[in-house]
């Protein structure tokens, strides 16, 4: 399996506005993840990383990339645009290198903030709502069902110790491009979770997948990414 690394970078948030100011991305962003989605392919093109998690207190992203912090800056300094690189705090910018396997049976705990959502014929909707469409008043709590709908997104890659429901909001603002193929922002409602969980892996091989690829959708905007610590 091809190298990953867990990368840091740190921007100077006015300059940032600056820089969606400068590209046309003049609504509201309320998760920052459009915003700094569209960053990072400014700054790193193809390389860019995800899937990523925001910081807000401490002005910064960790992410998930093919590349090293050396190569990633190396790319934005030949090719980023200045408004792009102004808002990069480049001498923070620092990586390192994940395992490059895992161990069956290995203990961890984990950290990830979700979008909770699923897609069906072209719509794309809460998973609690689909739940209450489903079953009405028979349906459980809208925390029971996000917990069911995070564990089943790992596929058996993991076995559950203990899973922990840190906070949910059933509406975020999500800045996203129109569907129908017009270069236009819209503003879409969508819930956001944040699960922390204690975990024993069960396939190690399709457990670094899901560190690569992320939870849920909308990992390209801020969800999904998967912080790995000791087991507790």
């Amino acid at each position: 399996m091809s190298s990953l690394y867990l990368v840091r970078i740190p921007f100077d948030p006015v300059r940032l506005l600056g820089f969606a100011f400068a590209n046309g991305i003049t609504h509201e962003d309320e998760t920052f993840g459009y915003t700094l989605h569209a960053w990072l392919v400014a700054l790193f093109g193809d390389k860019a990383p995800k899937p990523f998690r925001y910081f807000e207190h401490r002005r910064e992203l960790l992410a998930y990339a093919a590349h090293s912090a050396a190569d990633l800056l190396e790319h934005a300094q030949a090719f980023a645009s200045p408004p792009a690189w102004s808002a990069l705090e480049a001498e923070g910018v620092m990586s390192k290198p994940m395992p490059t396997s895992w161990r069956a049976g290995q203990r961890l705990h984990l950290e990830v903030l979700t979008c909770p959502v699923s897609r069906k014929e072209g719509e794309e909707k809460d998973v609690y709502l689909r739940t209450l469409d489903r079953l009405g008043d028979k349906a459980p709590a809208r925390a029971e069902v996000y917990r069911a709908w995070f564990t089943r997104q790992w596929r058996g890659c993991v076995r559950f110790e203990h899973v922990e429901l840190l906070g949910m909001r059933a509406r975020s603002r999500l800045l996203r491009r129109a569907r129908n193929g017009a270069n236009r922002l819209r503003m879409v409602e969508r819930p956001q979770a944040l699960f922390a969980a204690d975990v024993e892996i069960a396939d190690a091989h399709h457990f670094g997948a899901a560190l690569r690829r992320g939870i849920g959708r909308h990992r390209t905007f801020g969800f999904g990414m998967v912080l790995v610590g000791p087991p507790r």
